[in-house]
């Protein structure tokens, strides 16, 4: 199929007409007619069958919508991508960052960049740990602000600072507020548990483990801000990071200790070679601005 065959099936299976789909298009019924035959001509196979004046996608045309529609987003956003090249004049910068990062550090530190670097557009993703270093190799990202790699990578990093876990609990549970809770106390009580969270909850586990602490686990969760949320409603005890307990903690319904349990270091992640010339003021910029803006509790000016 020619691109404009790809085009002319994703308009008429969408909208389930030809009239329609020259109407999307901003082309005439003839012309997506002629384009839709041609290209049933050259598959073999008719795409629609037509029934009382409509069309009806054939078993083949379900089948093949799935691997066009792919095509045409790549289509799409190599447009969108050609127009923006034309409008920038500083650089774009794509960051990916955990989705801890995302709820208000990272948005901190990219809103000080831009107003700093006026010209310079940006986008920000959120991943987990395990795909930052995949995301860095195909390109899909210029900087990464994630856990350490303590293994021997090729790529570059700069350590920011430190992060842990802290307790998240309804106020009381375990005495005052300013009291230190032992890891120890977590024995038998209703529990909200993380999996595939990330180092900071797989160090937590194997501490866990290593001590032979056995927490009442009614629900496990697999993002720290579900796990929060359900302490809000009464479910049971979490840890979360600081990152997540400074962005939606609420200091009238729990306690957030301060005093980490688990703590991790984070880094800049990016590759030696920075494919976006924005990326180059980004990675100098992190290093310097990254100890105060990964205080989870710290609130810059910008």
């Amino acid at each position: 199929m020619r691109l404009r065959h790809i085009e002319v099936f994703h308009a008429v299976y969408e909208h389930g007409s030809i009239s329609d789909a020259a109407r999307a298009l901003n082309v005439s019924q003839p012309s997506v007619s002629k384009v839709l035959r041609h290209a049933e001509d050259q598959l073999g196979y008719d795409l629609f069958q037509r029934t009382k004046g409509r069309l009806v996608a054939t078993e083949q045309a379900h089948e093949l919508f799935s691997e066009v529609a792919e095509v045409y987003t790549s289509l799409s956003r190599l447009a969108r991508t050609a127009r923006n090249l034309g409008t920038r004049k500083g650089g774009h910068l794509k960051v990916a960052v955990l989705p801890s990062i995302a709820l208000a550090v990272a948005p901190r530190a990219l809103a000080r960049l831009c107003s700093r670097h006026a010209q310079v557009t940006a986008e920000i993703t959120t991943l987990h740990s395990r795909e930052m270093e995949r995301s860095l190799n195909e390109r899909e990202c210029d900087v990464a602000i994630g856990f350490r790699i303590s293994r021997q990578s090729h790529l570059h990093q700069v350590v920011l600072g430190q992060a842990g876990l802290v307790l998240i609990a309804p106020r009381n549970t375990f005495g005052g507020d300013e009291q230190l809770v032992p890891i120890e106390a977590l024995h038998g009580v209703d529990f909200i548990g993380l999996r595939e969270s990330g180092p900071l909850a797989d160090a937590f586990v194997n501490e866990l483990n290593r001590l032979e602490i056995t927490p009442n686990e009614v629900v496990t969760s697999h993002t720290y801000y579900a796990a929060l949320a359900l302490v809000r409603e009464g479910v049971g005890v979490t840890v979360t990071d600081e990152y997540t307990a400074a962005a939606l903690s609420s200091t009238g319904w729990c306690r957030t200790s301060r005093r980490p349990c688990t703590r991790r270091r984070f880094a800049a992640h990016h590759r030696r070679i920075l494919p976006r010339c924005s990326s180059r003021p980004f990675a100098k910029f992190l290093p310097k601005q990254g100890r105060g803006d990964l205080d989870p509790f710290h609130r810059p000016r910008l």
